[in-house]
């Protein structure tokens, strides 16, 4: 199951990348997030964990989880337009810092999407993922869970 999991987010890690390099630059009506330059570690929860001789820092993600929404009826054309909304909000994410990574799940299952933000708090990755043109439209539902992962790490 860790091999799995790690093996999406790798797969996610890549995609993110391609798909950052291919897309335009994000909307301009999103919020301005607090600068990452100004933010301390204080207003990120830490903790410190203990594996054997090792201590990990581990700071809290958020991971999100777009699930299919009530809305499948699109046009070609709104799907298009909405698609391509969705990539800039995504973009506008990661020129922000905010996303950490993103991408599609395989299959056919009730869950689109997953992505892992760096945020504040969980009223802050509810308020940055709720801005989203697909969510707003009805096309996702929206699932937010905090996720501790270990600083520094690295997607191999």
């Amino acid at each position: 199951m860790q091999s799995r999991l790690f093996l999406i987010l790798l797969f996610l890690g890549i995609y993110t990348s391609v798909l950052a390099q291919l897309m335009p630059k994000s909307p301009a009506t999103a919020p301005a997030p607090v600068p990452r330059e100004t933010a301390t570690a204080a207003q990120f929860q830490m903790k410190q964990v203990a594996m054997g001789d090792t201590i990990y820092l581990l700071k809290k993600y958020f991971m999100c989880l777009l699930r299919r929404g009530p809305v499948r009826n699109l046009s070609q054309k709104e799907m298009e337009t909405l698609v391509r909304s969705h990539q800039d909000h995504l973009d506008w994410l990661s020129e922000t810092k905010k996303l950490c990574i993103s991408g599609p799940l395989d299959g056919d299952g009730d869950i689109r999407e997953m992505l892992i933000l760096s945020a504040f708090s969980l009223e802050e990755a509810e308020h940055l993922i709720w801005l989203d043109p697909a969510v707003k439209a009805g096309r996702f539902t929206v699932e937010v869970l905090p996720w501790w992962g270990p600083v520094g790490s690295k997607l191999y």
